[in-house]
């Protein structure tokens, strides 16, 4: 439980979005960039035993004054045969699998093997089709920014860390990205 007095200077967050790309996209990101992931909190070893605490990075006190950090991450390449933004718009689309081929084979599989394949190839269709996607995708000149956020659930301190993907002509200014939500992670502070 987090101390009364700093709870009362946060604000109230929204519900999780559940957004979601590949971690190693968020990983090379940040580390390409800044070697560090975030500006608000850090990770450190916990004094009293195994693991680690999230603490903010400027001490407790700080959050009555900056709860919101905004900084531009990257600037996707001009060149076509750029891996990241391919990558980064697989993501987008949901990843590499084909639910439409894998129902297709599955349903043979099915009537090979009877009940078993085909409740397999329902089960595993309805997962792909579940798996989020994006209707955006990434183009030379894009911008990534991150959102960096704390914030209060009940009584719990959260860090959000939101990653936006920005068309720079249709945005001006970084006080209020306008963007694509594209990923969003969520971590409880130790206050």
């Amino acid at each position: 439980m987090a101390d009364k007095q700093i709870l009362f200077h946060l604000k109230e967050l929204q519900k999780d979005s559940g957004k979601r790309i590949s971690e190693s996209l968020i990983v090379g990101l940040t580390l390409s960039f800044t070697q560090r992931r975030y500006q608000l909190f850090k990770t450190i070893r916990d004094p009293k035993g195994y693991g680690f605490l999230r603490v903010p990075t400027l001490g407790v006190d700080s959050l009555k004054n900056k709860t919101q950090a905004v900084r531009k991450i990257k600037t996707l390449p001009a060149a076509s045969t750029d891996s990241f933004t391919y990558r980064l718009n697989t993501s987008l689309l949901g990843g590499e699998s084909y639910p439409i081929l894998e129902v297709v084979l599955g349903t043979i599989a099915g009537a090979v093997s009877a009940g078993a394949g085909l409740l397999f190839t329902v089960a595993s269709t309805g997962l792909n089709l579940a798996r989020t996607s994006q209707r955006v995708l990434g183009r030379a000149g894009d911008e990534i920014w991150q959102v960096e956020e704390i914030g209060k659930t009940g009584s719990d301190v959260i860090h959000v860390g939101s990653y936006f993907l920005v068309d720079p002509y249709r945005s001006k200014g970084d006080s209020n990205v306008k963007g694509w939500l594209i990923h969003e992670e969520r971590n409880e502070l130790d206050i």
